[in-house]
């Protein structure tokens, strides 16, 4: 074999991933399997350098293998043997140091080929702690790691006997005694921008939870992590290196102190802790529901005068695509108040994308009662030049759509802008016929006379602002309840939020509100301040604009 294809094969991840495993079992842990791994690899390339010919690939590397693997031994006895010495010089020290690259490699190529490599080796070096993680510390079958990690269920049985081998004392211990990891959840939500940016996804496991949640108003150091869980500190530096980087690697879970130590870097709430704010927050519910009946009642007029593309005479049908808008101006007001009165001298916290938690003991606690809204776009469908659809969503109401939703490819929501202007029923083909009765069903589509209509709102989307505009001078009508609202809820932030995150305040009051606009809602459909929907599927909350 020619030389030039024996570099093909040391890049080849296969290769890559034998030569790991062997070093793997030969070491401690896996930065130094990583170096043992890097020390083979330039030896492999240092003597190509020096041949024309191959003859026999596997003889000749893991020869290669095993000779520096043999002095690697060597090097670490001597190593500690200088080591135990009470003294020793600083140029011995620095003996003990790998070589650079550049001693080793005589040319661009080389050394361009073996950073490529080092890079693969890194990766290889992950997968292997990430199976001991998910086996022993997170309780993943073989199967479930293959199938999370994309691999065959041999090759993680395999990685798992070489970590097994590599830190066996570990895992002897790991085996012999109770992790402290506790049955902990967190539900996250955020503002911002999440793709790329949110760093709950590298959250998704117990293990990185129960490590989080440690840190959560006090700092602790990775001895102390890795004594409180009974987990060996590779593991816990591994996490909270991960941790601190986040998705992006500038905004993670959890931050690094002077003192080397770790906290968290997001607003976590106890689950009784929201349920203090909540009791805050419910005898605030009724007048919250008065005030937003009296301003309807009053600004009934103008709102049904609004220039809908399909006339509306039921207010209570019209404020369903108010009613949100209306609770986030209070939301608004509310942090704004606190601003001013408290929170003047206090930056706020700006990140593409800002996270916030409640703790509890199973998924999906922080979602009870939320009600949020989600809007879609798309430009030249059906005649017109731009298309915006957006719906509200929670306990009363399903979504009908969510970002990412191909207007273009949903019949629904095409047949409803056809029917803008009206289209006689007896002239649908058999197939509009089945599209037009699932419309209906959903509550995008109407019949009168004959028609199919618009059920759910239709405007103009030059008059998009004058339409929000109808719910913002609300605002006017809250201002007692906000500061009722603000002079109870900051001893509660004061209590509940940790010093280094009150320039958070915000994604407190955000998330603690989740729940009021449900009992709002409840307390609307009551008075019949908001018509009762049909089904969760409905016309109610779901508004379109459209522009020739």
């Amino acid at each position: 074999m020619r030389t030039e294809n024996v570099r093909k094969q040391i890049e080849d991840k296969l290769f890559l991933d034998k030569l790991y495993g062997f070093a793997y079992k030969r070491c401690n842990h896996s930065e130094e399997a990583e170096d043992l791994c890097s020390d083979i690899v330039l030896r492999i390339l240092k003597s190509i350098n020096q041949v024309s010919e191959i003859e026999n690939f596997n003889s000749y590397v893991w020869k290669i293998a095993h000779h520096t693997y043999a002095d690697y031994c060597e090097k670490r006895r001597k190593q500690r043997e200088r080591i135990s010495m009470e003294s020793y010089s600083e140029n011995e020290c620095t003996s003990m140091l790998t070589h650079s690259i550049e001693e080793y490699m005589e040319n661009q190529e080389d050394r361009s080929q073996y950073t490529k490599i080092k890079r693969e080796i890194g990766f290889l070096s992950k997968l292997y702690r990430d199976v001991m993680i998910m086996y022993y510390l997170d309780e993943m079958k073989v199967s479930e790691i293959a199938a999370k990690l994309s691999l065959t269920e041999t090759t993680v049985k395999q990685r798992l006997f070489s970590a097994r081998n590599t830190i066996k004392k570990e895992v002897e211990k790991m085996e012999s005694r109770d992790l402290t990891l506790q049955p902990i959840h967190i539900d996250f939500m955020g503002t911002g921008s999440p793709i790329g940016n949110d760093p709950t996804v590298k959250a998704e496991r117990m293990f990185s939870q129960n490590l989080i949640y440690l840190c959560k108003d006090i700092p602790r150091s990775a001895k102390e992590l890795a004594e409180i869980l009974n987990v060996p500190m590779p593991f816990i530096e591994e996490e909270l290196e991960i941790q601190c980087a986040g998705a992006n690697g500038e905004y993670g879970l959890l931050r690094k102190t002077e003192n080397g130590k770790y906290i968290a870097n997001f607003i976590m709430v106890e689950k009784t802790g929201i349920e203090q704010v909540n009791q805050m927050y419910q005898p605030k519910v009724d007048c919250f529901v008065e005030k937003i009946g009296a301003y309807l009642t009053k600004n009934e007029k103008e709102i049904l005068d609004f220039p809908f593309l399909n006339k509306q005479v039921d207010l209570s049908f019209v404020a369903w695509s108010l009613i949100s808008m209306m609770f986030w101006r209070y939301a608004e007001q509310v942090s704004k108040c606190l601003k001013e009165q408290y929170f003047s001298h206090i930056e706020e916290r700006q990140e593409k994308y800002i996270t916030c938690g409640e703790v509890g003991d199973s998924k999906g606690s922080i979602y009870e009662g939320f009600y949020g809204s989600d809007g879609i776009m798309a430009y030249n469908v059906c005649g017109y030049k731009m298309v915006k659809c957006q719906n509200i969503y929670g306990t009363r109401l399903d979504k009908h759509f969510a970002c990412g939703h191909d207007i273009a490819n949903d019949q629904q929501l095409l047949l409803t802008l056809q029917a803008i202007e009206g289209i006689k029923r007896d002239e649908l083909s058999k197939q509009e016929q089945e599209v037009a009765a699932k419309a209906i069903e959903a509550g995008y589509l109407k019949i009168e006379e004959g028609y199919l209509y618009p059920k759910v709102l239709v405007m103009n989307t030059k008059d998009e602002q004058k339409f929000y505009e109808l719910s913002y001078k609300i605002q006017g009508e809250l201002k007692d309840l906000v500061e009722e609202t603000v002079d109870d809820l900051y001893p509660l932030i004061k209590k509940l939020v940790p010093k280094h995150l009150l320039n958070e305040y915000k994604m407190f009051v955000t998330m603690t509100q989740l729940r009021l606009m449900d009992w709002v809602v409840e307390g609307c459909i009551q008075r019949g301040i908001l018509s009762t929907p049909p089904n969760p599927i409905c016309a109610e909350g779901t508004w379109i604009m459209v522009s020739k």
